[in-house]
């Protein structure tokens, strides 16, 4: 009897394993050497994750969050210091929306040095690019809602750059802000793109991501030799590394979240004679020390968007099967010292504006 009962029970338990959506993200065996944690670093799942809990820790803020120039700072300072964990919740979902983005960044490197975007993948890896200028804009807008004087002079930074579009930017420019100025048409928009549709956009395009990298084989790997064939391993090694990883970036946030709050600054006022330069959300620092060398058009458009052509260029100029599923191999080095140009390029600009 017992023994029958353990059985049973042992059957519910394995059900209800085989039709977890995450246990069924991978196959049910995967290529050896694409399944070491050292190889991926559990880095898209670790970007999931982190995206997971800045829309649930989003969903309770917005029961408290009032979108409008008047109510929405103190609905912060409201949430921050009455809510029952509602200081804890908010910061939680910053340093999550903030690792979000890090992780994300991560993940795109490590497909890089790894030539994981070369064919049948490269579809796969401009997709990835799409989803992290989403995640940028998705963070850019969440910031601008704290409507405080960082917040609005980000704002009327980022909004002034769509007027320097030819041609288009005043059309452009009243239709992202709703007016002549930003003010609670551009605060209401900010918040429906925050709350709604960009969040749909990220997790539509998360899953389709994530679908192109079954039906493109999986997790890339190196081509098998005689020397070293191809060796299948079952998903239940990387799948029970990969969930002590996510309780592991889960703890650290909410110990960031505990330990580091993020601080409010004083609440905008439209109608002073001016704003005191503050600095830009640390993902646009980049793009605020380019504003002090060049003219806004090539500083907010041209260099960023010939920066994003390089990437999606890469699977184009890389043709070499050489190397694939490896760190650094010399058979890639020109699109690996194009992308590190690129992203050195960023670090220096970004910590020249933050130490400004």
């Amino acid at each position: 009897m017992k023994y029958s009962l353990k059985r049973r029970f042992s059957g519910v338990r394995l059900w209800r394993k085989n039709k977890s959506v995450l246990y069924n993200l991978h196959p049910p065996t995967i290529p050896a050497d694409g399944a070491r944690f050292t190889y991926t670093f559990g880095l898209g799942g670790l970007t999931l994750l982190a995206t997971l809990i800045t829309i649930l820790t989003g969903v309770l803020l917005t029961f408290y969050f009032v979108p409008t120039t008047e109510r929405a700072y103190p609905s912060l300072t409201l949430i921050n210091s009455v809510v029952n964990f509602g200081g804890f919740v908010r910061s939680l979902h910053y340093w999550a929306a903030q690792l979000t983005v890090i992780f994300a960044a991560l993940h795109l490197a490590r497909i890089v040095f790894t030539g994981a975007y070369r064919p049948p993948r490269d579809f796969n890896w401009a997709l990835g690019l799409g989803l992290f200028v989403l995640l940028l804009l998705w963070d850019f807008t969440g910031y601008t809602l704290r409507w405080d004087e960082g917040s609005i002079w980000a704002l009327l930074v980022g909004t002034n750059l769509l007027k320097v579009i030819p041609r288009y930017g005043d059309a452009l420019y009243r239709l992202v802000v709703g007016d002549t100025a930003p003010g609670d048409a551009a605060l209401l928009r900010f918040y429906a793109w925050h709350v709604v549709g960009l969040t749909v956009a990220t997790v539509g395009g998360i899953g389709y991501h994530l679908w192109r990298v079954r039906v493109d084989g999986g997790i890339s790997h190196p081509h098998p030799t005689r020397a070293r064939p191809k060796t299948l391993v079952s998903r239940d090694a990387l799948f029970s590394t990969e969930i002590i990883a996510a309780i592991i970036a889960t703890a650290a946030m909410m110990a960031l979240a505990a330990i580091a709050p993020p601080a409010l600054g004083r609440i905008a006022d439209l109608s002073a004679t001016g704003i005191t330069e503050t600095k830009a959300p640390w993902i646009f620092l980049a793009i605020q020390e380019l504003l002090r060398y060049l003219p806004p058009l090539w500083a907010g458009w041209i260099v960023p968007s010939a920066g994003m052509v390089i990437l999606l260029s890469l699977p184009l100029f890389d043709r070499h099967g050489a190397g694939r599923g490896k760190y650094f191999s010399r058979a890639r080095w020109q699109s690996q010292a194009a992308f590190a140009a690129l992203a050195a390029g960023i670090i220096f600009l970004s910590v020249m504006a933050a130490l400004r």
